[in-house]
């Protein structure tokens, strides 16, 4: 029996470990979402590409696995984050991706395969287009990204340099994104570095000892740039922390004819605790950028609880971006109203305190008193939680627990907002503010209650 917080809208996977969405390419209509994958246990271990495919965003079907660990060669301890990309003459496509030893983990080398049309199978296994670079001192390096400037192909990679120590005489680490001339995708040249962390404004709105998954895309006409924050276990437990980014212009220097990344703003890309490491892909097609991210179990699960349920992590829904001034916001994408069922009912406001439910037990609104004190709605969510709530202010949302415990999950404060719920992941998506996801673990008869200014609610379903 499938367990109440099963994001079962999210993954196609019941089975074993997954985390950073990798090569989201479009081909002959399909998108291709590839993906870090553990198929043998619930643990971030033996790191294979996992791989999906839609036409349509919501309609998922699982495909092949992209490159797996093989003895011997760069990527034998595991097959981590990386991109694809198109090669103009080639069908197919190009997995660029992080090949880790089982040495060091830390100091991956790029690995780059090839597939057939259909990506169903690699007709090039990886090869190392770029080693780790010589004369530097590494805390480690991963994360290839592909960007282009001025007809110009180049990459990056997330790092982290020791510089010496600081003023209580700890290890300073300073992090990084190396520079690569990736003209030719098969032989990589280091040229230095796109940004560091001794950048004023990197310093203070993305703080880390390495950037991890770092994306590059244009947004609206201006550059936005994000950075996975890792930080040392020493110093954070669990090491990766949270997404954040920076706005700004991506130019040719005139002195060296390289290219650097200028930040003039920057935030966090999402408020919750639980997304890291997304991609961002432009979708050309549809003139937009959209990005997954990964979202992980929460912090009060334990390994056993995940080891007993076989399976850990999922993709959120695909996000399109925008910039609303200089702030990042991720909007759901129109193909998702395709998971909309029945309607939920709502009633206008009444008498504040309590909601029920209908008749039959499905969801039900009543009247009842908004965060901010003026008249509003609640809708009561049966597990396992498959919705889409509008929202038009604050609002809040409690999960009730059968013995009658209340968990405050969230507190919105106000504005026009799209919330999506799928079993155990809650996704708060406003027009023009920070999304949030948060984790949540639901039992049978538990009901999750949104209480606020709500617009028209649905229930989520994948389509017949």
């Amino acid at each position: 029996m499938t367990a109440p917080h099963f994001p079962a809208l999210h993954r196609v996977h019941p089975l074993g470990w997954i985390n950073d969405p990798n090569g989201i390419v479009r081909v002959d209509g399909r998108w291709h979402v590839y993906f870090q994958h553990n198929p043998f246990s619930a643990r971030h271990e033996r790191i294979h590409w996992g791989h999906m495919s839609s036409p349509d965003l919501v309609s998922w079907r699982e495909e092949p696995l992209g490159p797996v660990p093989r003895p011997g060669e760069a990527d034998r301890g595991g097959c981590w984050s990386g991109v694809a990309t198109r090669e103009g003459g080639r069908e197919g496509a190009a997995l660029v991706y992080s090949g880790v030893d089982d040495r060091d983990v830390q100091l991956s080398q790029v690995v780059v395969a090839r597939t057939d049309a259909a990506l169903e199978h690699l007709t090039e296994p990886g090869h190392v287009a770029a080693g780790v670079p010589e004369g530097l001192d590494l805390l480690g390096i991963r994360d290839p990204f592909l960007v282009e400037l001025d007809g110009r192909r180049w990459a990056i990679q997330g790092a982290g340099l020791r510089d010496g120590t600081d003023e209580q005489g700890q290890e300073r680490v300073v992090p990084a994104l190396l520079l690569f001339d990736a003209t030719d995708l098969d032989h990589w040249e280091y040229r230095g570095s796109l940004l560091t962390g001794e950048d004023t404004l990197a310093a203070q709105h993305a703080p880390a000892d390495i950037w991890e998954c770092p994306q590059l895309v244009e947004v609206d006409g201006r550059w936005v740039l994000l950075l996975s924050l890792w930080l040392r276990p020493e110093r954070v437990a669990r090491s990766t922390v949270q997404v954040n980014y920076l706005v700004g212009d991506l130019v040719t220097d005139e002195a060296t004819g390289l290219p650097r990344f200028v930040p003039e703003a920057g935030g966090r890309a999402d408020l919750g605790p639980d997304f890291y490491a997304p991609q961002a892909v432009v979708d050309a097609a549809g003139e937009r950028v959209l990005a997954w991210g990964w979202s992980w179990e929460g912090l009060d699960r334990v390994q056993q609880q995940t080891d007993e349920q076989g399976w850990a992590g999922c993709l959120t829904f695909p996000r399109e971006l925008g910039l609303v001034g200089d702030r990042l916001v991720m909007r759901a994408p129109r193909e998702l109203e395709a998971l909309r069922g029945a309607e939920l009912p709502t009633v206008p406001a009444g008498p504040a305190g309590g909601s029920a439910a209908s008749g039959d037990g499905a969801p039900a609104a009543v009247g009842a008193s908004c965060p901010d004190g003026a008249a509003g709605e609640v809708l009561d969510l049966p597990a396992p939680f498959r919705a889409e709530v509008e929202l038009t202010g604050a609002a809040t949302v409690e999960l009730h627990r059968a013995d009658g415990r209340v968990e405050t999950v969230i507190e919105l404060p106000g504005g026009a907002a799209r919330l999506l719920t799928d079993g155990g992941i809650l996704e708060l998506l406003p027009a023009a503010d920070t999304p949030s996801t948060v984790r949540l673990y639901p039992e049978a008869d538990d009901t999750l209650t949104l209480r606020g200014h709500l617009g028209r609610a649905w229930e989520l379903r994948l389509p017949a």
